[in-house]
């Protein structure tokens, strides 16, 4: 029988909402402790809260405020050749040096695929250098790396760090932490208000995408194209100011 329930509720769409994430946060205060990649996970309510920042800053920052109020600090894992913002653009920078203002950390969101990493012994020299560039563009110290867009080779690279940075797939999360995680805008195995609502024996490492976290409900679809969109929006409407700071003609036609 072909299944009539619309996605909306099929995908669980009103998770996403900065309405719901206050609602989580005020669950994790309840009931962990927040801690960061460098503290050791003494208890078993211990709980690694981690943003791989894949599509939007704008959407960070609007979790990072959320996370402030509710005294919660996380690690945002920026991504240096991301294809949806640029660390480098002076927006983008400014948000990132709030988000540290507010008490988060970031990480290094690597992507191996665009250096065509294939060994663990070519991740070390690449992780230093972006490690480098983040460390002085924002007067701070990474400590830790997510892999981007992982792979059943970078799944198998599980020592606990590379390049002096800790893994957040190292054999200690994939093995001793419960994982929850919202890629690609849905729940693949457990929503994440059931999953912190369980009983658990071991600290846990929750993963979110701040892109797909929004103040009214849409479909992850809706949300990329939005993204797409207003980047777009902006670029043309920098580009436009420009012309008119120097006086120059935008000629058509």
């Amino acid at each position: 029988m072909i299944s009539t329930v619309k996605n909306e509720f099929k995908y669980n769409f009103k998770d996403f909402t900065h309405a719901h994430y206050c609602e989580i946060l005020s669950l994790v205060r309840q009931k962990f402790i927040p801690i960061s990649y460098n503290d050791e996970p003494t208890r078993k309510n211990s709980i690694y809260w981690r943003h791989d920042v894949d599509f939007s800053l704008d959407e960070s920052l609007n979790l990072a405020r959320f996370e402030k109020k509710f005294d919660i600090s996380a690690t945002y894992f920026l991504l240096p050749h991301c294809e949806f913002y640029s660390i480098f653009e002076k927006k983008s920078t400014n948000i990132i040096k709030e988000i540290i203002s507010l008490g988060h950390k970031i990480g290094l969101h690597f992507d191996t695929h665009f250096y065509g990493i294939t060994h663990e012994k070519e991740l070390a020299d690449k992780l230093i250098q972006e490690k480098r560039i983040l460390d002085k563009m924002f007067d701070t110290t990474i400590q830790a790396f997510s892999f981007h867009n992982t792979t059943p080779f970078t799944m198998s690279c599980q020592n606990w760090e590379y390049g002096g940075l800790v893994n957040t797939y190292a054999s200690f999360f994939q093995e001793q932490t419960s994982y929850c995680s919202d890629s690609n805008g849905y729940w693949r195995h457990k929503r994440l208000w059931e999953f912190l609502n369980k009983e658990h024996n071991k600290p846990l490492q929750i993963l979110t995408h701040p892109g797909w976290w929004t103040a009214e409900i849409s479909s992850p679809k809706q949300k990329i194209e939005r993204i797409v969109e207003n980047r777009a929006k902006e670029t043309n409407e920098m580009y436009q100011a420009v012309l008119k700071l120097y006086g120059r003609e935008n000629i058509d036609w």
